[in-house]
């Protein structure tokens, strides 16, 4: 996996217009050091918020400040990324894909692309975009994960206490933190992800049908009233009984004198003749309704099968450039002659510059669009099943009034008799009676389409809910191995970084174990949450969230984005020796990883002379008098 996030520069303007900071940074190791309250920790806030971290809390100088942007580079693609100070909260970003001396000439607006904090139906958030810029998978319901909360585990910074593991809120769940933890640390599965939303989907589908069926078996009291076949015998059985009675009025007036047709008669039948022809077009016009959403429904499921197709395409696409990337080319595919090494960037075969930078970015960007388009499609495809379950049940509904409604009007062009006796009253009202019932149970075979239909939905639902249970048992079975392991690891480094500190804590030199609980924000030592000094509470935190990012250089599976920002080596009484240290650990074992596979930014008064140099250091050192501060042009 290996996702990776690089900041490349950070630029602050303020108000006026003015450069109040400008500093390019690396790969590998990044110090930025000076005195006390020379505006160290208001750098790495800039840095923090910028990425897409919540910050309200600045200082006076910083509030001078109007915008801060950042070059980035997630996992290879370039991009500048811009917010606007401010002390209100949820802050929107803008990102102009491209280098940030590219960014700062543009004038059209179109070329930034505004990205709210939050998502909303027609827009996604700026979090949505870096997660999927970085291989994160997005994550929605009871916790869900923004880019501020991911950040909460790869900035160190002053203000939070030091038994919390995570950057401190007010207003945390043990959910969220938990949630945070599994996906940096690789263990959410992406397809597991998307299968546990699937059932949760369905299990909320499941409940809505199984009370909907409940109802219905409430009104009705007979269960063969829920039966469209029997309430289709029932009907035809009705008109059949009504065309025999209607042969027996018939033999009762063959004996007595045929008549025209008076003035009422004629209208009766015109009434009759409108009232079928209405309904003959309603039931063509909801026919018409049925095959087009119909169509419709197969349209929507051929483009979304076509969308996820090309998902699939430029995932390979970009797999593929970067693995053919990865086989150097010695020898001439044609002649087999040994090719001469060309200049870094350049093609080994052909010798032109290589431009993947565009393509590459160009696709993501593709990427990104499908899948929002994939997301509205299938809530379109939702409410167009749902939409042809009602048009299904009224065509039926209607088709039966059609029937019942021509045979009132063949019956009305029958002779007519001008005198009535009892017998054929009694069967004119007989038939009046079953009208009433043909309508009645027209009525309920609505009811029973709809509910016939839910019945084998429900059947479709639990077969489709056994089979995510048994895929979600294996994943999370193959997910909690690699969650020992990697367990294992973090934990591994840590008792490390623990044991080569100095004499200042028996317990730490001591440590058999260590266990971190990420859902209590706990750190156990021993299998114990031991007390240590305010110092040694700022180290053991330290140790951990460095734990996790040397994990990170080692396991592939991990997620966290191969990027630590530390404000402040030295607090809560640190002694400078021991925090120099912490600095030569952290150094030394960065050293054993390529510097292009990792970024550590982090600030310090006390830094050992061997890393005073620009190999390690951004900016000049620091100090908290004069002009020598790290915001300029700050009236």
């Amino acid at each position: 996996m290996n996702n990776q996030l690089v900041l490349n520069s950070l630029k602050i303007y303020t108000h006026s217009g003015k450069v109040a900071y400008y500093e390019k940074f690396k790969k590998g190791v990044n110090i930025i050091r000076g005195e006390n309250s020379s505006g160290k920790s208001t750098i790495s806030h800039f840095i923090f918020y910028v990425l897409g971290g919540s910050f309200t809390n600045w200082v006076e100088e910083a509030l001078e400040c109007e915008t801060v942007l950042a070059e980035v580079n997630l996992n290879g693609l370039i991009a500048t990324i811009k917010r606007e100070v401010s002390q209100s909260p949820n802050q929107p970003m803008y990102i102009y894909w491209g280098e940030l001396n590219d960014a700062i000439k543009v004038t059209e607006p179109g070329q930034w692309t505004k990205y709210p904090y939050s998502t909303t139906t027609n827009k996604k958030s700026y979090s949505n975009l870096l997660f999927e810029s970085l291989n994160l998978p997005i994550v929605y319901g009871d916790a869900n994960i923004t880019m501020h909360q991911i950040l909460r585990l790869l900035y160190v910074d002053q203000d939070s206490p030091t038994n919390s593991l995570f950057l401190y809120e007010q207003f945390d769940s043990s959910l969220t933190r938990k949630t945070i933890a599994e996906l940096l640390l690789g263990i959410y599965n992406e397809e597991l992800y998307s299968n546990r939303l699937s059932k949760k989907d369905t299990l909320k589908k499941i409940e809505i049908l199984e009370s909907e069926i409940k109802g219905m078996k409430r009104l009705s009291d007979n269960p063969l009233l829920l039966q469209p076949s029997h309430l289709l015998t029932t009907i035809e059985n009705l008109r059949i009984n009504k065309d025999e009675i209607g042969l027996q009025i018939e033999n009762y007036k063959s004996n007595k004198k045929r008549v025209v047709y008076t003035k009422n008669t004629k209208l009766e039948f015109q009434k009759l003749q409108k009232v079928a022809l209405a309904l003959r077009v309603s039931s063509e016009k909801q026919a018409d309704e049925i095959f087009t959403l119909d169509y419709e429904i197969q349209d929507t499921t051929f483009f979304l099968e076509m969308l996820e197709g090309k998902i699939k395409s430029i995932k390979n696409s970009l797999k593929t450039k970067e693995g053919l990337r990865e086989i150097p080319l010695s020898f001439c595919p044609e002649c087999l002659s040994t090719l001469e090494k060309a200049k870094e960037g350049d093609c080994n075969l052909c010798k032109q510059p290589i431009e993947t930078k565009e393509a590459t970015t160009a696709l993501s960007k593709m990427q990104q669009e499908i899948s929002f388009q994939i997301i509205e499609s299938k809530k379109i495809r939702e409410r167009q099943k749902a939409q042809l379950v009602n048009l299904k049940a009224k065509k039926e509904k209607l088709d039966s009034e059609l029937t019942s409604a021509q045979r009132a009007v063949n019956d009305s062009m029958k002779d007519v008799q001008s005198v009535r006796d009892e017998k054929i009253d009694l069967l004119l009202r007989e038939m009046g009676e079953m009208d009433g019932q043909i309508l009645q149970f027209s009525t309920l075979l609505e009811t029973a389409t709809k509910f016939q239909q839910f019945q084998e939905d429900l059947i479709t639902l639990k077969t489709k809910l056994k089979s995510l249970n048994e895929v979600i048992k294996h994943q999370e079975y193959a997910q909690n191995e690699l969650a020992a392991n990697t367990s294992k690891k973090v934990e591994s480094f840590a008792l490390n970084l623990l044991h080569e500190d100095l004499n200042r804590e028996d317990g730490f030199k001591e440590a058999k174990s260590l266990h971190i609980d990420y859902g209590s924000n706990s750190i156990y030592v021993d299998d114990k949450q031991k007390r240590f000094s305010a110092s040694s509470n700022f180290y053991l935190k330290n140790t951990v969230r460095f734990a996790l990012f040397f994990a990170s250089l080692e396991i592939p599976e991990m997620r966290f984005p191969r990027f630590i920002l530390c404000d402040n080596m030295e607090d809560n009484g640190i002694e400078e020796i021991r925090a120099k240290n912490f600095q030569r650990l952290i150094v030394q074992k960065a050293s054993n990883y390529p510097n292009e596979s990792y970024q550590i930014i982090y600030t310090t008064s006390y830094i050992p002379e061997e890393f005073n140099n620009p190999n390690y250091c951004v900016g000049e050192f620091y100090s908290n008098t004069g002009n020598k501060k790290t915001l300029e042009n700050i009236s």
